[in-house]
């Protein structure tokens, strides 16, 4: 029999420790997120480790202990484990694929309690059909960065071992001369199960990490108020199409919407009711432009409307449209009929090699600003300023409209 540097008893002691430690990393790492499933993959840990120690007593305690009970911890390791990965997905619980596979480990390992080749083989079928839910969820629902990718790699490792055991006690490979008994496979098994446990708790946590990441760089970019992106966002956006739009010579359109009389919402009403004004605007906006269209706040009560592939006509008929759909909304907040009414600035076109964000930036602002001036509720057009809109003309003339196109 060939020899090996590290024995069972060692290997299991390592398997052992390392699931301790880990577990712990994972309270520690996890304590602020708990729906994120780091305490369900620390209780998987702790589970497995006791399950090991339960298996190490073969002969000191009840073969009921040592075998059936130790498996159906396995059991519910793996049961953990797709628990964990559903909280973190924010997936309903599947509690029959989470508690079925448990009582029949339990009642078939008691079963062939005095038949240690079939528990290898119900070992190698149930427990990888368990770890077979887990990939498919984290395939069904993929996840931000790497992490995945480990504890993929994890658990298809465990699988293989078990599925391999599983056929050598078929085939009559596998020695069945007990669990500490050494051989190459047993040294495989207990060697693969330490390596899974770091690698797919590590990824786990990584997992964990990375949508910390991606919700800390989407909130840095969103207006904390009313949801929309914030002033750099936007900016960001609009220079990115600016490029696009000088690239591919289509034509862009850029709103500057102000709230008229926004001072005297927040004076008379509150600021509550001013900030849930901002959001109504928003919400009211937001139904009427294309999935590509983007709303962001400049500052107080502007927000900028980028419209990619969009003319100049087209984006003033739409800058009418949400100053009417604004004005005829009559906002209901905290007991009170808010009138509310938009003045907008538009500039369209194309856009040249030489033209800069802040340039187009400042000419939807000039138009606002003469929206303003010409009695506010209103569109102007920048370069255009005789063609200031007012809707009082719109209400008596909608033939005035622009082309329903944009």
């Amino acid at each position: 029999m060939p020899q090996f540097a590290i024995d069972l008893p060692t290997l299991l002691a390592m398997t052992v420790i390392g699931s301790v430690v880990m577990a712990a990393g994972l309270v520690l790492v996890g304590h602020e997120r708990r729906r994120e499933g780091l305490g369900l993959w620390a209780a998987a840990l702790v589970l497995q480790s006791l399950a090991y120690v339960l298996l190490a007593l073969r002969g000191r305690v009840p073969d009921a202990v040592s075998i059936v009970v130790a498996n159906g911890l396995l059991s519910s390791v793996f049961a953990c484990l797709l628990a964990a990965v559903c909280q973190f997905h924010r997936r309903p619980m599947p509690w029959a694929w989470l508690l079925g596979p448990v009582g029949a480990t339990l009642a078939l390992f008691l079963a062939f309690i005095q038949n240690y080749e079939m528990r290898l083989v119900l070992a190698g079928v149930i427990y990888p059909v368990q770890l077979a839910m887990v990939l498919w969820t984290l395939r069904r629902f993929p996840s931000p960065g790497r992490g995945a990718m480990l504890v993929v790699a994890g658990i298809v490792l465990q699988m293989a071992v078990l599925v391999v055991r599983a056929a050598a006690a078929l085939t009559g490979a596998m020695p069945l001369n007990g669990l500490l008994e050494g051989n190459w496979l047993q040294h495989a098994t207990f060697l693969s199960t330490f390596i899974s446990v770091q690698a797919s708790s590590f990824g786990f946590i990584f997992m964990a990490r990375d949508r910390a990441d991606e919700t800390n760089r989407r909130m840095a970019a969103r207006d904390p108020l009313t949801g929309v992106a914030n002033r750099r966002a936007t900016i960001d956006a609009l220079a990115r199409d600016m490029s696009r739009a000088i690239r591919t010579r289509e034509p862009l359109s850029l709103m500057m919407v102000d709230i008229d009389h926004f001072k005297r919402i927040n004076d008379g009403l509150g600021h509550l009711v001013g900030d849930q004004v901002l959001c109504s605007v928003v919400d009211a906006m937001g139904e009427r432009l294309r999935a590509q269209d983007m709303i962001g706040r400049y500052g107080g009560e502007e927000f900028l409307v980028l419209l990619p592939d969009t003319p100049l006509h087209g984006a003033r008929q739409l800058a009418i449209a949400l100053c009417r759909a604004v004005e005829q909304s009559r906002f209901e907040i905290g007991g009170h009929t808010v009138p509310v009414t938009l003045s907008i600035g538009v500039f369209g076109g194309r856009i040249e090699e030489d033209d800069s964000w802040d340039m187009l930036i400042a000419a939807a602002d000039r138009a606002m600003y003469e929206a303003k001036r010409s009695g506010r509720n209103r569109v102007a057009v920048a370069g255009d300023l005789r063609g200031v809109v007012p809707l009082s003309a719109l209400h008596d003339n909608p033939e005035t409209l622009p082309p329903p196109d944009r």
